[in-house]
């Protein structure tokens, strides 16, 4: 059977609609279909999904299919029958033993299974790529043989080498394996082994633990929940003096408050660390108070500060009053309590019974000598209504770059590390009070979780991993010394060092594989685009490994579409177990189904669909409805595998 002249690497041109093209390669075998005669000796060969002309140099008949081998592509290429004609009611088990006999096979199981799965798929195959993925297969439980086949079929479909890198990438992306265990492993062995340089192992245990803390928001705003949740307890009149003894134990014991805090004194520490917060404005707010002795109302100028709003107004002028008071001045005082009346007064979040309470208390100092003012127990009395107040709304707002400090700058916390800390010990602790401070902050932080701080925690993920950095290097603009501080490329360059030790550099090269893994299931076939993305997250005080399928296509300018898409979510979640979603979007607008055997999802879904439509319209998107169905009809979803596994530290999704 001969061709027409084609390159050496050749691609088989259709003649109908293909969903991909077939390269064809000295030595490779494929299974084809004869599907028309034409004169002249020509006729159309069915190779998977596609069809081609060619002629023939043996008699053949219509419907006849054979297993052909490329025999040579240069100066034109030529083909040889293997095995057939293959007739659809030859068992496979004699196919098999034609095809192996006559490539010259190992008659192994193995083999047999390779053989079966290309053939099921119709995927060309060389007798060298089938040796090497034989003792690919052979390193693999038996258990996840057919995960290992699909990884090998696609690293044949992407025409990479048969590596056992390329084979972890693929493999790691069909048994779901996230990304936090490598991660942790890598960072484990790196501070075990002595002989790496610390100018090596440093930067990279540093980018570790950038991703470690960047994972988001959320890790850091359940730490600080967690505090503010710890204070307000503190302040509970309802709480028992066990349950404040304990909390304040912890806090005392992670270096957040003063060893020589008590339950007695408490009032005092905190109207001390509420007054020594630095407020930019202060003093020249003070000043403006002395040029102005009348009562008149003076605008209050708050700078920019990490105080939350709305306590930052009457902070300011709190203290202003303080400042105020040392200078002796009855007018000045007067004209800072007004002030401070006023910044109650026009707080839209403080709730009234509150401000009644601040302005009772504000008579009260009124009334008082400018010097007994900063050493009253009223002045403790104050301040401890603004410590709630500030707690209360670090709390409920966990993620507003104003408030979301508001209690650490309060306690003059600049660092994370006592926050988490304080997180890993209240999580640890059997206490029962503790478990209150951790669903507090958690309910808070699961309540503000929105579009926007999912999108910054992905790409901040994202930046740091430094995934695609290969692709960064083509840019003449990329600053390649911020470029060598990413992970990936740290990592690349720490595997040329010959030096390292094996358990280093199977770590490494772990983590590489993995990162490698969703690049290659990513897809551009044209207009038409899939996008496959994984990131270890934290959330809640959980690990997850999310993992993005994304289905759309392009517009005529090259850019995405945000009109078309169809995306998938798999989530095995702690309370309503496997969950899938199919999003698909069409004309902007959205339609949701999820898939679970929990009936009692069609009420709850109810319920939030409301929020959902808001927030899709807030970004120009309108729903169509949200449907809810069980697995059984999940499983004719065509777009992807529906396969999830749960990982050991939190919850595993793909979307």
């Amino acid at each position: 059977m001969t061709y027409s002249s084609i390159p050496t690497r050749i691609t088989v041109q259709p003649v109908t609609a293909v969903q991909k093209n077939v390269t064809l390669r000295e030595g490779q075998m494929f299974h084809g279909q004869i599907k028309q005669l034409y004169p002249g000796q020509m006729a159309e060969v069915q190779i998977g999904n596609q069809n081609l002309m060619a002629k023939l140099e043996v008699p053949m008949k219509t419907g006849d299919a054979y297993y052909f081998q490329v025999k040579s592509t240069e100066p034109e290429l030529q083909l040889k029958i293997i095995s057939g004609p293959v007739q659809s009611s030859e068992g496979q088990t004699k196919q098999l033993a034609n095809l192996i006999d006559s490539m010259k096979l190992p008659n192994t199981q193995e083999i047999q299974d390779l053989l079966k799965q290309f053939m099921k798929n119709r995927t060309p195959v060389s007798r060298e790529n089938l040796l090497a993925a034989e003792n690919l297969l052979k390193s693999v439980p038996s258990a996840l043989r057919p995960e290992a086949l699909i990884a090998i079929q696609k690293v044949v479909e992407l025409k990479l080498p048969l590596t056992q890198m390329n084979f972890n990438s693929l493999m790691a992306m069909e048994t779901k394996e996230g990304l936090h265990p490598v991660l942790a492993s890598l960072k484990t062995v790196l501070a075990e082994d002595l002989s790496i340089n610390a100018k090596v192992s440093t930067p990279i245990l540093e980018s570790l633990e950038s991703i470690s803390r960047g994972t988001i928001a959320t890790t850091t705003a359940t730490e600080k929940a967690v505090l503010a949740s710890a204070v307000l307890k503190l302040l509970d009149n309802t709480a028992s003096k066990e349950q404040k003894f304990q909390v304040l134990q912890m806090l005392k014991q992670e270096g957040i408050l003063p060893v020589r805090t008590s339950l007695a004194n408490l009032q005092s520490v905190l109207h001390t660390a509420l007054m020594d917060v630095e407020m930019p404005g202060v003093e020249q707010n003070m000043r403006q108070s002395q040029q102005h002795a009348d009562p008149v109302a003076v605008p209050l100028q708050v700078a920019k500060t990490e105080i939350p709003l709305p306590a930052t107004a009457i902070h300011t002028s709190w203290q202003n009053i303080l400042k105020t008071a040392e200078l002796a001045r009855p007018g000045d005082i007067a004209h800072s309590i007004n002030q401070m009346r006023s910044a109650i007064q026009n707080d839209a979040v403080l709730q009234q019974s509150v401000k009644i309470e601040l302005n009772g208390i504000l008579d009260g100092i009124a009334k008082l000598p400018n010097g007994e003012i900063r050493t009253s127990g009223l002045s403790e009395q104050l301040t401890q209504v603004l410590v709630k107040v500030i707690a209360e709304q670090s709390l409920s707002s966990p993620f507003r770059s104003d408030t979301a400090t508001g209690i650490t700058n309060l306690l003059q916390m600049d660092s994370g590390t006592r926050l988490a800390a304080l997180f890993h010990s209240v999580e640890q602790s059997p206490l029962p009070v503790t478990k209150e401070l951790i669903q507090a902050a958690q309910l808070a932080v699961g309540q503000s979780i929105d579009g926007k701080v999912m999108k910054d925690t992905m790409q901040t993920v994202f930046r740091f991993l430094g995934v695609n950095y290969e692709s960064g290097l083509l840019n003449r603009d990329t600053d390649f010394v911020k470029t060598a501080e990413l992970l990936k490329p740290q990592l690349v360059a720490l595997l040329q060092d010959s030096s390292i030790s094996p358990a280093v550099r199977d770590a490494a090269e772990a983590v590489v594989s993995r990162m490698n893994g969703p690049m290659l299931q990513s897809s551009d076939m044209g207009i038409n685009q899939q996008l496959v993305m994984q990131l270890p997250l934290g959330m809640l005080g959980k690990r997850i490994d999310a993992t993005l399928e994304w289905n759309g296509r392009l517009k005529d300018d090259g850019k995405i579409d945000p009109d078309y898409a169809r995306i998938m979510f798999y989530l095995e979640l702690e309370s309503i177990e496997k969950t899938v979603i199919d999003m698909q979007v069409q004309n902007r607008v959205v339609t949701v189904t999820v898939f679970n055997e929990d009936d009692r999802l069609k009420i709850i879904g109810a319920a939030l669909q409301d929020k959902l439509k808001k927030g899709l319209e807030s970004a120009d998107y309108k729903l169509s409805g949200v449907s809810f169905k069980n697995f059984d009809e999940e499983k004719k979803l065509p777009l992807v595998k529906r396969e999830t596994k749960q990982d050991q530290q939190g919850v595993d999704f793909r979307i």
